[in-house]
């Protein structure tokens, strides 16, 4: 049990104590800056001060406003008050609009919801955008619930009324229609906004902060307990400073450090280098706390505490754990307990010999995350040559170095022509040209031989490389033969725990069986607890992807379709720098060549489930359907919704990056220009094997569209603040 700290709440704790009565006189002249805070004067100066920070904000101040993605629908039913993802489902006679991107700006006590005009100039002439609705916040019917976890998307419910403007007051007039309640669901482009957005807006609805909050560790199966005084204001800066995210580690750490498990499940992974951090978990779903500032680089003292609203606004609202941050697996336990270690890569120039023609073409090879990527030579990016200069010259510490190394591999492979799986290859060997043991040759073909080496690929086909020497040749030989050993473990492990993660959401599809059964009573399997420490969370969610460790932030096969409409077609995508880089896969080739156009997610949204389920034709998507159980090669089972695989990306198009010094992700791009409202968009839509995976491609392409957001500060003003909404005087 941790207290909260009483002293920080103090407003005289500066002055020296006063025994006794106090004469009149000197109550008389006490401020609210010197007043005792338990005497009444003290209550009265604190409703004074929130009156008047309301009074303060006129009527025409803009509170907040943001571009997002918004759909509005409408109902008959005028019992709503809570509004999701798995209740959208079930709403009957659900009239709904197309989503688009709108400007949604509060002031005071109102929501504007603003689009382009659709006849051209008529901005300039009326000086403002086209106003399509406005939602009464202090309305009784007005509702706030968090729609999706994994999106970040809020939705707002209230009772239709037509809206007008009293020209005398420059205030809004709502008046009752008809019956049925209006929903609107609210897609920020960063979940950090999300967060804020749903944060003021329940503070602004009366969200009342809890008595305590509890903190889980999943390690050690305990939490602490932090208390919160219960006349604690939600704006108190010393709330926020006990609620910052290293005091309730720390917090943590000092109440946990004595359970008698400390020492095995925690301590021995903090000497290893790990750090503990924060997370709100929904089920298998994970966000980590690690943005104190918003995106406009201001204090959000709420960056811990943002979770809370969803306590009230969730049906099943996620909790706050405290779990060691794990990065990227480096290493692999065996069966027989050996320990591997991820090989070192290997790169470098070979010559490509044709099967029919035997002609070579010179090619650069370079090896990133389990892939062997083919380039062209003369955009090859490869290292410094040794010798050229020292290499303290060069970088100034290893940090520097480490980031060298990844912006160039981030330009191998947006600048790659070709991919290989290295699960793809069955067997690699030198070419002994039927001439095996030989030592040296006077034959100069033969010696060529002899430097060759060939890949063969599950598919039948042989690759055969040339490289400078005998000895390099042998070299690939080895080291390709160390990565295929260690990239094929390390996926057979990766789908073992994928596996139990997924079996600890829903019961067995498949039985399990018993070599024997002698028909004895067997007892139950023991009931799933996603609060356990499953490791799959930690290299789903690991912090590679927040802090750019790797080229890759995530790779996988997915299906994919441009548009609402067409085929889709399993591709090899790679999230790298703000990217989206594509590999089409054959039928009976294991090279899979690229796709020439990155998407660049400048101006992308990411959304999921049942809302990105409803842009499909009408016909391509029953939500009556019933979920078809599916085995996959790895052994994984799953008989999630055709919704729950779904997940589109909305964006803008926008030039890609040249090379990684344009990295979107870091780099503020040049351009001036902004789309607008009604600018030109496509979108993406990709199925993934199972709900686990989409949520984990959400939450990265998420955490890279957030980089971006925060890189492109001065842009993303400019887009927040491009366009002029209805005037209304103070």
């Amino acid at each position: 049990m941790v207290q909260f700290d009483h002293s920080s709440n103090d407003i005289s704790s500066d002055s020296p104590p006063i025994a006794g009565p106090v004469p009149p006189e000197v109550v008389l002249q006490r401020t609210t800056s010197t007043v005792d805070p338990n005497t009444s004067l003290a209550a009265t100066a604190l409703v004074s001060d929130r009156s008047t920070r309301a009074d303060d904000v006129r009527w025409d101040d803009t509170l907040k406003r943001d571009r997002m993605l918004v759909r509005v629908s409408y109902t008959k039913d005028e019992g709503i008050t809570h509004f999701d993802d798995a209740v959208h489902r079930t709403t009957r006679n659900l009239h709904f609009e197309d989503w688009g991107e709108f400007l949604v700006a509060w002031r005071r006590d109102s929501l504007e919801i603003y689009k382009d005009h659709s006849t051209p100039g008529k901005e300039w002439i009326t000086g403002h955008k086209e106003l399509s609705y406005v939602i009464p916040l202090k309305s009784s019917r007005t509702k706030l619930s968090l729609y999706s976890f994994v999106d970040s998307t809020f939705c707002i419910t209230c009772a239709p009324t037509t809206t007008q403007l009293n020209t005398a007051t420059s205030r809004w007039v709502f008046s009752r229609t008809k019956e049925g309640t209006n929903i609107f669901v609210f897609k920020p482009k960063s979940r950090s906004r999300g967060y804020d957005w749903m944060w003021q807006l329940w503070r602004s609805q009366g969200g009342q902060i809890p008595t305590s909050v509890d903190i889980y560790n999943p390690g050690l199966s305990m939490k602490v307990k932090i208390d919160i005084p219960i006349n604690m204001d939600v704006d108190n800066d010393a709330l926020y400073r006990t609620f910052k995210r290293e005091n309730v580690i720390e917090l943590c750490i000092d109440s946990l450090r004595d359970m008698p498990d400390w020492k095995y499940a925690v301590q021995e992974q903090l000497n290893q280098g790990k750090s503990l951090e924060l997370a709100w978990r929904a089920n298998a779903n994970l966000d980590w706390v690690w943005l104190e500032d918003d995106v406009t680089g201001k204090p959000r003292g709420w960056h811990v505490l943002c979770g809370l609203p969803f306590k009230q606004l969730a049906l099943k609202p996620p909790i706050l754990e405290i779990r060691v941050a794990e990065h990227a697996p480096t290493h692999v336990h065996l069966r027989n307990g050996r320990h591997v270690d991820e090989p070192p890569s290997i790169e470098g120039y070979v010559d490509r010999i044709r099967p029919n023609t035997q002609t070579k073409q010179q090619i650069y090879l370079s090896t990133h995350h389990g892939n062997l990527f083919i380039l062209n030579p003369f955009a090859a990016f490869p290292p410094m040559p040794p010798g050229l200069a020292p290499v303290a010259d060069l970088y100034t510490d290893a940090v520097t170095l480490r980031h060298s190394e990844i912006r160039r591999g981030t330009n191998q492979i947006m600048a790659a022509t070709t991919v290989c799986d290295l699960r793809t290859i069955v067997a690699d060997q030198e070419d002994e040209g039927g001439d095996g043991g030989l030592g040296k040759f006077s034959d100069r073909s033969r010696a060529r031989v002899r430097r060759s080496f060939e890949l063969l690929l599950n598919t039948g086909h042989v690759i055969r490389f040339e490289a400078h020497s005998c000895r390099v040749a042998i070299e690939w030989i080895e080291r390709l033969r160390a990565l295929v050993f260690y990239w094929k473990q390390r996926h057979r492990t990766d789908a073992k725990q994928e596996i139990e993660l997924a079996q600890a959401q829903r019961p067995r599809l498949t039985p399990q069986t018993r070599v024997r059964d002698d028909n004895q009573d067997l007892p139950p399997e023991a009931p799933t607890d996603l609060s356990a420490p499953f490791a799959a969370m930690g290299s789903l969610y690991n912090w590679c992807a927040l802090e750019g460790c790797s080229p890759i932030v995530k790779v996988g096969r997915l299906y994919m379709r441009k548009g609402l409409r067409g085929q889709y077609k399993l591709v090899q995508l790679f999230l790298v720098a703000g990217h989206l880089v594509r590999f089409g896969i054959g039928l009976s080739s294991s090279l899979y060549p690229s796709v020439r156009q990155k998407i660049n997610l400048l101006d992308a949204y990411v959304c999921s489930g049942y809302f990105a389920a409803q842009c499909l034709p009408q016909g391509q998507f029953i939500p009556n359907a019933e979920p078809a159980p599916r085995r996959y090669q790895d052994g994984l089972e799953t008989d999630d919704r055709e919704e729950d695989m779904l997940f589109m990306i909305w964006y803008h198009p926008q030039p890609q990056m040249v090379n990684a010094d344009q990295d979107p992700t870091v780099t503020p791009v040049t351009s001036k220009s902004v789309p607008g409202l009604s600018s030109k968009h496509k979108m993406l839509v990709f199925k993934t094997r199972s709900i686990l995976e989409r949520d984990a491609w959400c939450w990265a392409i998420n955490s890279e569209i957030e980089k971006i957001v925060r890189a492109q500060k001065s842009r993303e003003d400019k887009l927040r603040e491009t366009g002029c909404l209805l005037k209304l005087s103070g």
